[in-house]
Formats: C-alpha cells, structure tokens, sequence
C-alpha cells in the first residue's frame, strides 16, 4: 500500500441546519456514522447524537456545523466538484439567492 486517505473538516456557520443542507446536496460521499471504508463518506456529528444528548451537551461536545468528510477511492476532480457544488448551493440558499 501507498499513500494515504484523507479527512476534511468543514465547520458551517449555519449551524446544525446548514450542515445537514451539505450533506443533502452530496453526491458521492454517504453519510456515515464512522470514516473507514473505500467510498467517499461524510459524518455529521450533531446528528449521530441527537436524541442521546440535549442540544447544550452537542454543543459542548462538537460544533453542531461541523462535518467531516473522508475521501475515498472516487476521482478525486470529482470529488472536489461535488463538495464545492454542495457548499454552494448551501450559501446560496442561506443568503436567499
């Protein structure tokens, strides 16, 4: 084996909403609940633990925004587009355009 997998944190200002708007709007990454595998995977950490701790307890823990995505064996060109198409069209939403 050679080189390696890599994990992005991205932190929305939009909080718990616009988080969960990015996740909706990929279209390789999965959404998850670990980063291990060969596809493209995204956790969102806020909502893996609502229902099991109040919203003080999540934001003490992890910002309710925050999202991580893990790369896998896709294009990485792909890749990329997707996240950035993702992100756009979660600030366009959120800035009403």
């Amino acid at each position: 084996m050679s080189g390696f997998g890599g994990v992005l944190g991205i932190e929305f200002t939009g909080g718990f909403e616009a988080a969960d708007a990015f996740l909706g709007r990929l279209r390789y990454a999965r959404r998850s609940a670990s980063l291990g595998g060969v596809e493209s995977l995204a956790v969102h950490p806020a909502s893996m633990w609502r229902g099991m701790l109040d919203e003080d307890q999540i934001a003490a823990s992890v910002p309710p925004g925050l999202v991580r995505l893990a790369a896998g064996t896709e294009d990485t060109a792909d890749l990329v587009a997707d996240a950035l198409a993702a992100a756009d069209a979660v600030v366009a939403t959120a800035a009403g355009t």
